[in-house]
This record gives C-alpha cells, sequence and structure tokens, in this order.
C-alpha cells in the first residue's frame, strides 16, 4: 500500500482522529488479527430516473461509469484487504445488485494472483424494506411533501420522523442482521444498500451528526463497522468515492 496516497483519501472530517490509523489501515489490521469488517455502502451510480418509471427506480441499471467504479472498488479491496473471501449482499433493486456483481467481478484482478471465493446475495433488509422504514406508504407520503436533507436531519437529530421507525431502535436491528452475515459468510462483508440506510446509522451511531449537500454518501460511499477480536467496534465514515484517484487498485 502508498501510505502517501492514502493521507489523501482520508483527508475528511469524519474518517479519523489525530493519531489513529487510517481507516483501510485498521480494517486490514483487525482482519488480519482475526477480527471482522462489515461495509453498509450506497450503490455505484444508476441511470436517470424517468418521472413516469413505475418501479421508482427499482429497476434502474448502473451507468457505464458506475459499473466501471463499482468493479474498480472490489479491485482495492482485494489489494488493500488482501481477503480470502468476500461475502457481497445487495438490495432487491437492481442498480444494487449489478453494484455487488461488479465489485465481485473486481476481485479477479488481485494483484496477489491469489483466487478470492466470492458470494452475491439478495437481502431484503438492504432495500425496501429498510429498519429505518416504517409503513412504506408514510414514506412515500413523506418523499412527495419534500424529502430533503433537512427532514431527515430532524429524523437524525431527534430520532423520530413520520413514515420512518425509532433511529436507535432501527439501527440496532440493522446491526444485528449486518452481524448475522458474518456467522455465514467470514470475516468481510460488503452490504449495498442505499444512501438513507449510510445516513440513518451513521446518524445513529453517533458519527455524523446531521448532513450537508457536500457531506451526504456519494455512490459507493459506506458506513464501515471494524469489529476486532478483542472486542471492540469502531464505526467509520468510508468516503471512498470522493478520492478515487489517490487509492491503490
Amino acid at each position: 500500500m502508498k501510505t502517501e496516497n492514502e493521507i489523501v483519501i482520508w483527508k475528511n472530517p469524519y474518517a479519523v482522529k489525530r493519531g489513529e490509523k487510517f481507516p483501510i489501515s485498521q480494517m486490514r489490521d483487525a482482519l488480519d488479527d482475526g477480527g471482522r469488517v462489515t461495509l453498509l455502502i450506497r450503490h455505484a451510480e444508476p441511470l436517470p430516473l424517468d418521472s413516469d418509471n413505475p418501479t421508482f427506480g427499482a429497476s434502474l441499471s448502473l451507468t457505464r461509469i458506475g459499473w466501471r467504479l463499482a468493479y474498480d472498488f472490489g479491485l482495492m479491496l482485494a489489494n488493500n484487504l488482501l481477503p480470502k473471501s468476500v461475502a457481497f449482499y445487495a438490495g432487491e433493486t437492481f442498480c444494487a445488485l449489478q453494484t455487488a456483481c461488479a465489485m465481485a467481478m473486481g476481485l479477479d484482478l488481485v494483484g496477489t494472483g491469489q483466487a478470492i471465493e466470492r458470494k452475491v446475495r439478495l437481502a431484503s433488509f438492504l432495500g425496501s424494506k429498510s429498519p429505518f422504514f416504517g409503513s412504506i406508504e408514510k414514506h412515500m407520503e413523506l418523499a412527495v411533501n419534500g424529502y430533503c436533507h433537512e427532514l431527515l436531519n430532524d429524523y437524525f437529530r431527534t430520532g423520530k420522523q413520520r413514515g420512518f421507525k425509532h433511529l436507535s431502535c432501527a439501527a440496532e436491528k440493522l446491526e444485528r442482521r449486518l452481524n448475522a452475515l458474518h456467522e455465514k459468510d467470514g470475516p468481510l462483508v460488503v452490504a449495498v444498500t442505499h444512501d438513507i440506510n449510510v445516513t440513518a446509522f451513521l446518524a445513529a451511531r453517533g458519527v455524523v451528526e446531521s448532513f450537508t449537500d457536500e457531506t451526504w454518501p456519494d455512490y459507493l460511499d459506506a458506513a464501515a463497522i471494524i469489529k476486532n477480536v478483542d472486542g471492540r467496534t469502531k464505526y467509520i465514515y468510508f468516503r471512498w468515492n470522493q478520492n478515487m484517484g489517490a487509492i491503490n487498485l
């Protein structure tokens, strides 16, 4: 790995505290020591949503750039974390599934020349059945009436919002489900989902109090859960997509 490049990658207010290792190094150390890492990651860039799309975006495929960046993300995981296996899970939307598949394909060009076992599976709790959503009808009503950062930031601060379940309870449920994936699929799990799940989880875990247009998760940004073998858990805002050219692929 190229340490001088990592300094560029993690130059954001949520990545590290002074004196700590950079997140990619913390993930590598945890895996090397027998711990585990979960990436709850926003899908790659999809095609534009038409106003008359009856699936509300569920059938959208990735753009060429989205596919390529997801592929490169898989390559980055392989070369920087050196995993023996990676389990990819995705919500039921087509762009999320495509993102997971592209990442899995990216593992094939790992510089070590060692084959990496991979699995790609669907998980409904990463999609429309998100633990943070209450009634889907109320959620859609909120979206129609102004699904904006202000309303969501109010949810993140207070833990309550019409159309959503209580923030802390939903985050606990989501983390339990993510933890369960490790029981059968090993130490490195990549869960491809949507931005609302990433933001809500980060807020619930105290990593980010509120979001602006600049700090809102871009495509392929993630919440990272690092569980060390000694039982310590670290939550990190993993903003990889912003500095893609600086990452050691």
